[in-house]
């Protein structure tokens, strides 16, 4: 009916979207074994991704035609079989045997084994060790997790300051043909965007989508910590590149490689992340980082929204210094995790 339902709706999609997203990285990597683990963080970042390519081109094959709100309907679709996958799921095995549900634990195994056809013996038992110390923020903000803790929160916070920064900044740069330093600041007008920008958009998502492969690649070729560093740096020079006005072209090829290479670091971190805590507090270091990165999502969509109109640049300037300050994380962080078993 009005601006302020639907930033009060966008909100709590938010805050909801926040939640879910720590969990189903948690709840996945409790049901795959540590040399699965990869391919499952990619199946789960890669729909993450998916994700905006689908939006994105859903929106350039429909939102002129049908508008808005007929566009958030539609892919708002995909919420219906996620809900009655929720309710078909079975409760998170390690949360049930700590809490002292022993045998409704052994079930949700029983459910996961069966439903990818593994055989599981008869006479399985469950031991469940349970003390008010594990998963807890003690643990967790004490050596020897402190170091990678407070690293990847840095790291993570920047980088999702730049991913939903990059959501708000990139429409807004396309309709109004930013090009570089020179670009002065554009009036506050509500307009749709045109086709060519949405073609655009679904371009950079799709440079993203390859920015996921190649991550997993690199991960398991070459390791997690030297690329997720070589990420970041090459992440820099591209932000830094936008600077530069030859055309607008080059300025949405510029934009495609930002959306190429952002997603890298971040399809490494997920992978870092997991492979980095023992299980004991894992559910709790993957959501204090997220939280972490939640604050960088709000902060750089906020920040997007009150300088793009002042100075597009200065909001450039920002997506850089955040890309510095992370490239600064990952030299803090000291830990390789790839073959390492916790």
């Amino acid at each position: 009916p009005n601006k302020w339902v639907f930033l009060g709706t966008r909100i709590v999609t938010g805050a909801c979207i926040g939640i879910n997203w720590s969990t189903i990285i948690c709840y996945a990597s409790e049901f795959c074994e540590s040399k699965y683990r990869t391919v499952g963080v990619f199946i789960v970042v890669l729909a993450s991704f998916g994700s905006q390519l689908v939006i994105n081109s859903v929106a350039w094959l429909s939102l002129n035609e049908i508008g808005w709100r007929w566009f958030i309907v539609a892919v708002s679709i995909p919420a219906v079989p996620a809900l009655v996958l929720l309710l078909i799921l079975p409760e998170s095995p390690r949360y049930l045997c700590v809490s002292g549900q022993k045998d409704r634990a052994m079930s949700a195994v029983r459910f996961m084994a069966k439903a990818n056809s593994k055989e599981l013996p008869a006479d399985l038992s469950m031991y469940c060790y349970q003390n008010e110390e594990l998963g807890s923020y003690k643990m967790l903000l004490s050596p020897p997790h402190l170091r990678p803790t407070l690293a990847l929160s840095l790291i993570y916070h920047m980088n999702i300051f730049l991913e939903f920064g990059l959501i708000i900044f990139l429409p807004l740069m396309f309709s109004s043909d930013f090009c570089g330093a020179k670009t002065a600041a554009s009036p506050h007008n509500c307009e749709l965007l045109s086709q060519q920008d949405l073609i655009k958009l679904t371009f950079t998502s799709i440079a993203s989508i390859i920015g996921v492969c190649l991550a997993l690649f690199l991960a398991t070729k070459v390791g997690r910590l030297a690329p997720l560093r070589v990420a970041n740096g090459i992440q820099i020079f591209t932000l830094a590149a936008l600077y530069i006005c030859v055309n607008n072209t080059v300025t949405f090829a510029t934009a495609s490689l930002v959306k190429f290479v952002e997603p890298i670091v971040n399809m490494l971190l997920w992978i870092i992340i997991p492979e980095c805590f023992p299980t004991s507090i894992r559910s709790t270091a993957t959501g204090f980082i997220n939280g972490w990165g939640k604050i960088g999502g709000l902060l750089g969509t906020g920040m997007v929204y009150l300088l793009f109109y002042v100075n597009p640049n200065a909001v450039l300037g920002l997506f850089l210094a955040s890309s510095v300050v992370g490239f600064l994380g990952t030299l803090i962080l000291d830990k390789e995790t790839r073959d390492v078993v916790l």
